[in-house]
């Protein structure tokens, strides 16, 4: 509490005010918010002198300075008849001078005096680089100084040795090290011309050097001998702007061959994406193998659709099959044949001797039909050619059904998230009531939503989302109405299961038969198929502890996986495949879990950022999704995590719509807009003789050529076998 001298006038006044109107000092001292010490100061003050001025030492009298009794004589001697209030004013006056004086003084004090015989005053010239070098210059002008002479082709080059060892770590090396050029006046170069040299040395005097297209290839070279790292650059840039469908790959091999990377990269970004109007040329029939290999399988090859990537490899290896044919099957192994389409994967690719004279081309041939038709688990066995390229417009998505929001209001909506863009996109409404309890899978591009309850009344029916179309229909019911049951995709069919049953589903024929149930019921369980089985994962029925059975498809059999200790119990646990492995996620702690069913282990990997209860789990591009739910504060979340299993980290991949809860996601494939028009038109197989899926068609005579070496091949090596 601040003292009573420190306390403004208007206070003071206060105080007395009310002290005059009869109140105690408590009472004051309440009122103010004042100490009643304070209280009682201002009180004895006003009592004692009659003011609520500050009083030097609480009221006391002033004792006068000798200087300022000086000062009131003089005054009184000039004018007798000068008032006290005038003598007051004179003096205060006086005062005043004093403290001003005093305070300088002690400031004086604090700050030293200015020293000037020992004063700095830092300087920098920011011309001095360009006069030196200016300076540097004029004397090579004048030929002064100069202490070595370079020799090539009979002309010679009079240079000052501190300015080539400053310029270049290469007469660096030769003049500040032991070499014998360091005690020579004249040294012979070579491996470089004479009018190259006179280039760099003109740079390392004046910084300047002029680059055309007629030398920099040469000036490059001799840049990178004699180590001029920024007249390397210099060229480097010049070769960038000049890039172009006729020279970017020869560009690319120039730059690989000197080590500029960045020149590279940009020549090889450069006939990436001008693939197909590089395709047009002659020059492409030419490319090295490598070359070729190295563009097909890029995630960034600019091209309209897959079925032009396999035009390009194809007219490739057809322009000197004798020679080419051995790189073929490595070739197409980069060629993303799933994401063909179906007729022109029967029509050309199948029908096509390259192929099917090929077995490890069929067996790419059928791994591509078996995806299509929803039999290859991509998520089991991901690999680079289960990936679209971004050009093509297609992309694998995150979509996200349902759920509930921060009412508990159920939601109809349908969502999908792009990673390439993280941007969200609405998809057609769920048509129906979707309730709660219910379970979404993915077979192919299309979705299933099966089951379900509104509280009173299960749920029979099955909804299937055609991604071509962006439509709701619906498809057969289960034979059981059902809800807070689990559901897949094993080997192209859609299984159900719950705590006391289980069904499949055809979609080829839209009907559902029985199989056999789990051997023990198990509550809130989650499967997946890994390995070509299906396993589920859960708790038994009044019981606590946690248990993973297996279904064998062929067998229609279920069996209790032995695999040691489980985690821990989970009210709805959630898992889904990636590369093998069965990644489980409990919904009430940020803890991962992975099973290895080849080996039977499990094993931990990092942490999510936080909890999702009631939050979603899909797999995508190779990684884990993690999306909504209540997080550790018990707040409801739209934060979607996602792992890298390859660096083994979580980060944020987006946000969801808005915050959600008890929502379903999956994975899919959908067709944006194409980057790239389609213009390529490759030599290939007339449409007349398309519509011909037999081998048995007829060809072009080079095809027809090219057939008959082939199944020459094929026999030779029939007859080695025998």
């Amino acid at each position: 509490m601040p003292r009573s001298k420190e306390i403004q006038k208007q206070m003071r006044e206060k105080v007395i005010e009310i002290y005059q109107s009869g109140k105690g000092y408590k009472a004051i001292s309440k009122a103010l918010g004042l100490a009643r010490t304070t209280v009682r100061a201002v009180s004895y003050k006003w009592q004692k002198h009659g003011t609520v001025e500050n009083l030097p030492r609480s009221g006391r009298p002033t004792k006068i300075t000798p200087r300022a009794q000086r000062q009131l004589i003089q005054e009184v001697t000039k004018d007798p008849t000068t008032a006290s209030k005038e003598l007051q004013a004179s003096l205060a006056s006086v005062k005043s001078q004093q403290q001003t004086v005093i305070r300088q003084s002690r400031a004086a004090m604090e700050k030293p005096a200015l020293q000037t015989q020992h004063s700095m005053l830092p300087f920098f010239d920011t011309a001095h680089a360009v006069n030196l070098l200016r300076g540097i210059h004029e004397l090579r002008a004048e030929r002064k100084f100069f202490d070595v002479t370079l020799c090539v082709e009979g002309k010679e080059f009079h240079c000052h040795r501190t300015v080539l060892a400053a310029a270049s770590t290469y007469f660096r090396a030769m003049f500040a090290g032991t070499l014998r050029e360091s005690a020579m006046d004249r040294v012979a170069l070579h491996e470089v011309s004479a009018e190259l040299l006179g280039l760099l040395i003109d740079f390392c005097y004046t910084g300047r050097v002029t680059v055309t297209c007629d030398n920099v290839d040469v000036l490059l070279k001799a840049a990178d001998l004699f180590q001029f790292p920024s007249v390397k650059s210099a060229c480097c840039a010049f070769l960038e702007q000049r890039l172009d469908v006729s020279n970017c790959l020869e560009i690319q091999d120039f730059a690989e061959a000197y080590a500029c990377s960045e020149l590279a990269t940009s020549a090889r970004g450069f006939a990436l994406n001008n693939i197909m109007e590089l395709a047009k040329g002659q020059e492409f029939e030419r490319l090295p193998w490598k070359r070729l290999l190295e563009l097909v399988s890029d995630d960034a090859l600019r091209v309209d659709k897959e079925e032009t990537a396999y035009q390009m490899a194809a007219r490739w290896v057809k322009a000197d099959p004798r020679r080419r044919l051995q790189y073929w099957p490595e070739l197409l192994q980069q060629v993303r044949l799933p994401f063909v389409r179906r007729f022109f994967l029967l029509a050309r690719v199948e029908s096509d001797p390259l192929v099917y004279l090929t077995p490890e081309c069929l067996r790419l041939v059928g791994e591509a039909r078996s995806f299509q038709s929803g039999e290859y688990d991509r998520h089991d066995r991901p690999c680079q050619r289960m990936r679209p390229r971004p050009s093509t417009g297609l992309a694998e998505i995150l979509v996200v059904v349902g759920g509930c929001d921060q009412d508990c209001d159920e939601l109809v909506t349908v969502d999908c998230f792009n990673p390439q863009t993280g941007q969200w996109r609405y998809l057609a409404e769920f048509p129906d009531h979707l309730g709660g309890g219910y379970s979404i899978a993915a077979l192919g591009n299309d979705m299933y939503v099966t089951g379900g309850s509104d509280g009173s009344r299960l749920y029979d029916g099955v909804w299937r989302y055609n991604s071509s179309v962006n439509e709701w229909t619906e498809v057969s019911p289960m034979l059981k109405a059902r809800e807070y049951h689990s559901s897949c995709v094993l080997k192209g069919q859609l299984y159900v299961v719950a705590s006391d049953s289980t069904e499949r589903y055809d979609h080829t024929l839209d009907c559902w038969e029985t199989l056999a149930p789990m051997l023990h019921p198990m509550d809130n369980c989650s499967t997946t198929a890994c390995g070509g089985r299906l396993y589920a994962t859960g708790s038994l029925t009044g019981d606590d502890a946690m248990a993973i059975q297996c279904y064998d498809a062929d067998a229609n059999r279920w069996n209790l996986v032995n695999c040691g200790q489980l985690p821990p119990w989970s009210f709805a646990p959630k898992s889904v495949t990636l590369n093998r492995l069965i990644y489980f996620v409990r919904d009430d702690s940020a803890e991962i879990d992975t099973y290895d069913p080849q080996k039977n282990e499990w094993n931990k990997i990092s942490p999510m950022t936080q909890v999702h209860v009631g939050g979603s789990v899909a797999v995508l591009g190779g990684r884990l999704y993690v999306s909504g739910g209540y997080d550790n504060t018990f707040e409801l979340s739209d934060v979607v995590e996602v792992y890298d299993p390859g660096a083994r980290t979580w980060s944020l991949a987006g946000r969801l719509p808005q915050p959600t809860f008890w929502h379903g996601s999956v994975s899919i494939f959908r067709q944006f807009m194409p980057l790239v028009p389609s213009t390529f038109e490759p030599v290939d197989i007339p449409e007349a003789d398309d519509i011909l899926l037999h081998r048995h068609h007829r060809h072009h005579q080079a095809l027809q050529e090219l057939n008959n070496e082939l199944n020459q091949n094929h026999r030779n090596r029939e007859f080695c076998e025998l």
